[in-house]
């Protein structure tokens, strides 16, 4: 797979961002299937970083681009089109690139722009956290629609971008900042207790990062000789804008340069590989910033580089920092509370104690979630769509014209086919379960038609079929019961999809189809997505998804059992997630008995104290692998299903399913069925209260592993195969 990284940084300066893009490529250049291409957006004049690049690594700069016919001067975001075309055009570069990687949210959004580049976009977005007071940005609205692969750098990130954007949570990949520790870059594992205790600083010099307090403490060695300052500075930030800070420190690196402040050092324009050799010679990092940084997501590359050569830093008591270090960490500081400077001396007195062996520790087990492997992987995956090594899911090219009213069942089968080169996909969109929405035509060369719903596509489809092509139906619940499958000519499909063992045997009886053709294919999920850390409260938590219509979900039976299950328990807890019956016309305004229902169970709910106060409602959202985080048992008590996903998303999370007795119900989920739920009470207390909670967890999450969409894509082009025979 050819693949392009494009990112707004300046390949000649030396900060966190461009040294992210040497680790990036350093990563790339692990996956041995992709070929990477670096596209620098400045001619290379100072080639420091470049000289680490691995030789696997092509890189082409303007200059080079300008003699292929492309733009001249630096890459802009509204000349990227043109320049990706006269790189693509010349025979010697390779051809199109398969994916493109890009860093920066006005080059992602200009390629997003772009058809042509729109279905290869892999964006890198490091300190994208919606801000709900503010317009969303462009380009976060149009990688939505586009789906587009984005890569971040932490959790927080993506549970930001999935709860307060909507943005498709399985799209989204977690790769933290990576740190490849050199030959000679071997962490000490002793400190030599006659040397001062050294605080070391490297990276750009910022206003905003503390700098003034380090010149302060710098200034104030004089009268602390156990203490030592090294400087490796980076590049100016913003100089004309803040000319009395940039006075001050220049006149502090000229004492330094001087002699005139003890045991102090200062070094810049370093190799990267001699930075972090330098760096790796301290006692203490220098890791402090202004409140401006307080609410960053973006997880500081110089941390993490710290923490892989053995050196602890001191930096800001934030939540992100918290969620990584942890809170008892002996070196975070409260800048609102606490002096900095003053607090900074007196944390580096304990460097011979037992809070800086812990500290070590502590770092050495951050490092290595920052290892290259692990990452590389990630990223590889991010940029193909799949884990590398996956088998191809088909042997030839396919041409799929999917029909259908309804595409939101299919959307991670598409994300997972769209990383397939071998398969491309048209469609045929329905107004309606009965009304297309333009011209019924096939084209000539399609091989397979997917009909997606049973309805009047797959009735038309069925009678229309083209010689040589194949017809594939995929049946959900809600059609099975009206008269499509009546009328659908099940001799011209070649392939039926069910979501149980129960609409088999209907489809059998009912109409007559040839039990060979039928394959049964609960719907799929996202099976890793789903498995994330529960929170602590989440064992005495349940769940319930979606509440509408009342005579299929059944809400008032989930009530019953929790009512049951609380009054025996009082630790439990319901979280009930789902658009509310009010706010859906066809429930609240058009069907009297369906709006009487619903209000007997809300009464019963806020006329008891005890019961209200246990029950939350939750609005509809896409995170639900988040919210899954805080759920320990997924209920389903509805009387009819297909077969249910939010309890096969439960269980691959990590919950106890109970399940209501409902048709095919037995055949998915068989010892977690029962005919009463309240007979499952004493099992879920016991579960609640069993120590190997995280194993059990995970026992349960295996059982439903064959659904993942992996086997599902892989299932489907199986399907489409045998056909043909």
């Amino acid at each position: 797979m050819r693949v392009a990284v494009l990112a707004e940084q300046n390949f000649n300066l030396i900060d966190g961002s461009t040294i992210w893009l040497l680790n990036v490529c350093k990563l790339l250049a692990l996956q041995e299937d992709l070929d990477v291409t670096l596209v620098l957006t400045h001619p290379l004049t100072a080639p420091v970083l470049a000289h680490e690049l691995p030789d696997s690594i092509k890189r082409i700069d303007p200059v080079g681009i300008a003699a292929l016919g492309g733009p001249e001067g630096p890459l802009a975001p509204e000349t990227l089109s043109r320049a990706l075309t006269a790189i693509e055009a010349a025979p010697e570069h390779g051809g199109r690139f398969d994916r493109l990687f890009a860093r920066g949210t006005s080059f992602i959004e200009a390629l997003l722009a772009d058809p042509g580049c729109r279905t290869r976009l892999v964006g890198y977005a490091p300190g994208a956290i919606p801000d709900p007071t503010e317009t969303e940005p462009v380009w976060i609205g149009r990688g939505r629609a586009a789906r587009m692969p984005l890569v971040v750098q932490s959790e927080i990130a993506k549970h930001a971008l999935e709860s307060l954007s909507d943005y498709p949570g399985n799209v989204v990949h977690v790769v933290p900042p990576i740190v490849f520790v050199e030959t000679g870059e071997a962490v000490a594992e002793t400190r030599d207790p006659a040397r001062p205790a050294t605080l070391c600083y490297s990276g750009k010099i910022d206003p905003q990062y503390g700098l003034d307090w380090l010149v302060e403490f710098g200034r104030g060695l004089a009268g602390r000789p156990g203490l030592g300052l090294d400087i490796i500075a980076g590049k100016d930030t913003w100089r004309s804008r803040h000319k009395a800070f940039f006075s001050e420190m220049d006149a502090f690196r000229d004492e330094i340069r001087a002699g005139a402040v003890p045991n102090a050092s200062l070094a810049s324009g370093l190799p990267h590989a001699e930075a972090k050799a330098r760096m790796g010679r301290a006692d203490f990092a220098w890791c402090l910033r202004h409140t401006h940084y307080d609410d960053v997501i973006e997880i500081s590359t110089k941390i993490v580089e710290f923490c892989t050569l053995g050196v602890p830093p001191i930096l800001n008591d934030t939540a992100l920092n918290r969620s990584l270090f942890g809170a008892d960490y002996p070196y975070l500081v409260d800048i609102a509370r606490e002096d900095p400077v003053a607090r900074t001396a007196e944390l580096m007195e304990t460097r011979d104690g037992a809070a800086y062996a812990a500290a070590r520790v502590r770092i050495g087990e951050i490092a290595a979630h920052f290892a290259p492997g692990p990452l590389a992987d990630r990223l590889g995956r991010a940029i193909r769509g799949h884990k590398a090594g996956a088998p191809p899911l088909t042997d030839r090219p396919r041409r799929l014209l999917i029909a259908t009213h309804e595409r939101k069942f299919l959307m991670g089968f598409l994300d997972r086919v769209a990383a397939d080169g071998q398969v491309s996909i048209r469609w045929q969109d329905w107004a309606s379960t009965v009304k297309p929405a333009g011209s019924l035509q096939v084209p000539e060369d399609v091989d397979t038609v997917f009909c997606e719903w049973c309805c009047e596509n797959a009735v038309w489809h069925s009678r229309n079929k083209r010689a040589g092509t194949r017809l594939i139906v995929r049946l959900h619940r809600f059609e099975a019961f009206r008269d499509f499958p009546e009328r659908v000519d099940w001799e011209a499909v070649d392939a039926l999809i069910v979501v149980s063992d129960h609409f088999r045997d209907l489809m059998v009886e009912r109409h007559g189809v040839d039990p060979a053709r039928i394959h049964v294919m609960p719907q799929y999920i996202d099976w890793a997505e789903l498995r994330r850390l529960k929170t602590p409260q989440a064992r005495f938590t349940l769940g319930l998804v979606g509440i509408n219509p009342f005579g299929h979900k059944r809400f008032d039976r989930a009530i019953d059992f929790f009512a049951a299950l609380h009054a025996c328990d009082p630790r439990f807890t319901l979280a009930v997630r789902s658009v509310m019956p009010w706010q859906i016309a066809w429930v609240w305004d058009n069907r009297p008995e369906e709006r009487a229902a619903f209000e007997a169970v809300f009464k019963r709910i806020f006329a008891d104290p005890d019961l209200s106060a246990a029950i939350r409602f939750d609005p509809a959202g896409p995170d639900m692998a988040q919210w899954y985080r805080e759920v320990g048992t997924i209920l389903s008590s509805s009387d009819s299903e297909g077969c249910h996903t939010a309890v096969i998303e439960g269980m691959a999370s990590g919950c106890y399913p109970v399940v209501h007795d409902w048709p095919g119900a037995r055949g998915l989920f068989t010892e977690y069925v029962h005919g009463d739920m309240k007979d499952a009470i004493e099992a879920v207390i016991a579960f609640a209260d069993r120590p190997d909670q995280d194993a059990a967890r995970d026992a349960i999450a295996r059982e439903v592993k064959g659904w993942d969409i992996e086997v599902f894509a892989e299932a489907v082009f199986q399907i489409q195969a045998r056909s043909e025979q």
